[in-house]
């Protein structure tokens, strides 16, 4: 080893040893300086035995009692002294009570005596209180044609009789409006008549002749077109309000909210329940003759309609008053003639049925499921689905469960199936 790395081996040593040393005084002083700041307590109630005097407290207990005993008896024969005076007080109180009451119900029987002599000289007198008839509101009704679900309402109520011309003149300016738009007047008898309408022709009534006391303006909010549009919206609106100043009348707009919100979940509505089911009847091995199934169908109750379908009505009832329960066409969608099934062969016969314009869907779904199977039978043909999948029992099943479910949403949101209003909103 050289020089170098001996010195500084001693050097290190060195080091090490002055560490040590150095660390060893500080942990005597510390050690040294925690002695002395400990204070240890005199007395530790935790570590010393506790101990109490039963004696004492026995003997401080029967020092008491012959005083308590003492007070008892002298509260009790106090009690004993006074109650004799408590009593002669409680009797004379009763006897003077008792003859208070006996003096009132003297007195009271020579009053209602007085009283009975003189009613029998005294005349009656009734006052009859008639009602105030002027004080009972009039009921406010709607037209028949008018729902509350589907159109939103003006009433107009005048202090004048409005003329029906003059209610037509104010109807003629009100134009461009898609949707079914009515004008009624309600006359002397609480009858209303139809003064205006973009669906139907003018009204019969001699113009000169009907006065009216009140008028309802009707616009329906949707269709199967859409919503309403906001300016057609605001037009309507503002038309009817100008024919309010005109007339010299109040306007009155039925229902509460937003009336664009109204139109759109109205228009939500019959989106969800306007559905249209399909039933076709398939040619098999054989083609479908159209003079056969012409026969087979009006055996069946269906009759050839202007239209090119056939229509099957409830009762067998074709009168114009009467809307058919469900159609069958020919499959392509082409018109049918006598002259074409005469002469022509059918692929296919289509049957559908709208949901929301039939009273009741799944009888007449029933119905029309009943009728397509005999003819299909008839025919040798097959009875398949919109995807050309044979049309079994479970399939039938799941939907009349459709149905059901439409059905109670109709009547849910108070549009009836098969009603007008429904009629006319699907139309």
């Amino acid at each position: 080893m050289s020089d170098l790395q001996i010195i500084l081996i001693i050097l290190g040593a060195f080091i090490i040893a002055g560490v040590v040393i150095y660390n060893w005084l500080q942990e005597r002083n510390l050690r040294n300086q925690v002695i002395n700041e400990f204070i240890v307590p005199q007395k530790d109630v935790l570590a010393e035995d506790f101990y109490i005097d039963t004696d004492a407290f026995v003997e401080k207990e029967l020092a008491e009692v012959p005083q308590k005993f003492k007070q008892s008896i002298f509260e009790e024969s106090n009690q004993a002294a006074t109650q004799p005076k408590v009593i002669e007080e409680t009797a004379s109180l009763k006897a003077e009570s008792i003859q208070q009451t006996a003096d009132v119900l003297e007195n009271s029987i020579n009053h209602s005596a007085s009283n009975e002599s003189e009613s029998f000289t005294a005349k009656p007198s009734v006052e009859v209180v008639k009602p105030d008839l002027h004080s009972v509101p009039e009921t406010l009704s709607l037209p028949d044609a008018v729902h509350a679900q589907i159109d939103l309402t003006a009433m107009l109520f005048a202090n004048q009789k409005m003329s029906h011309q003059a209610l037509s003149n104010m109807a003629d300016s009100i134009d461009e409006i898609r949707l079914p738009m009515m004008i009624f007047g309600l006359d002397n008898l609480g009858k209303w008549h139809l003064v205006q309408s973009n669906q139907v022709e003018k009204s019969s009534v001699n113009p000169n002749e009907m006065q009216y006391k009140q008028a309802a303006c009707s616009l329906q909010l949707a269709d199967r077109g859409g919503p309403i549009a906001k300016n057609i919206l605001n037009k309507f609106q503002y038309a009817v309000e100008n024919m309010g100043l005109e007339l010299n009348a109040h306007v009155e707009w039925q229902g509460s909210g937003d009336v664009l919100q109204r139109a759109i979940e109205l228009d939500q509505f019959c989106i969800e329940v306007d559905q249209l089911i399909n039933v076709h009847v398939a040619q098999g091995e054989t083609p479908i003759h159209g003079t056969k199934f012409r026969g087979l169908a009006e055996a069946n109750g269906m009759a050839l309609n202007e239209d090119g379908r056939f229509h099957f009505y409830a009762n067998n009832d074709s009168s114009a008053q009467k809307l058919p329960l469900f159609y069958a066409l020919e499959a392509n969608n082409q018109a049918l003639t006598a002259e074409n099934l005469r002469n022509n062969v059918l692929k296919a016969v289509t049957f559908q049925l709208e949901i929301p314009k039939v009273p009741n869907c799944e009888q007449a779904f029933n119905q029309m499921i009943n009728v397509a199977q005999k003819l299909s039978g008839s025919l040798n043909a097959h009875l398949v689905d919109d995807n050309q999948k044979p049309l079994g029992d479970l399939q039938i099943e799941k939907i009349r469960q459709q149905l059901k479910i439409i059905h109670a949403t109709m009547v849910a949101r108070g549009v009836m199936p098969g009603s007008l209003a429904s009629m006319r909103l699907f139309n």
